[in-house]
């Protein structure tokens, strides 16, 4: 990630967000910038169950930890449905 911080840039797409009249429901996050998110968020816990303690710091969204190295979007309840929706796909291409 740049040097802002993981936070700022959360803020700054909720706003892009609400620009455009949506409402951000979760933010998906990768491995390297959840490592920089706790540390930043000061929060010290497993990535198990941690979602729960990052809400204050993520705008009370849900925190949706993705299977990508960086990777940040703060994503509305259709985009995050069809998140789900290829990753349901993804893992029947693998069966």
């Amino acid at each position: 990630m740049q040097e802002q911080m993981v936070t700022v840039l959360i803020q700054e797409q909720i706003q892009q967000l609400q620009q455009q009249g949506l409402t951000a429901v979760a933010v998906l996050m990768g491995h390297e910038d959840w490592l920089e998110f706790s540390n930043q968020s000061e929060v010290s816990c497993t990535p198990f169950g941690s979602a729960r303690l990052h809400q204050s710091a993520l705008n009370n969204l849900q925190l949706i930890r993705v299977d990508e190295t960086r990777y940040l979007q703060v994503v509305t309840a259709e985009q995050l449905a069809e998140y789900q929706c290829q990753c349901a796909d993804h893992k029947d291409d693998v069966s």
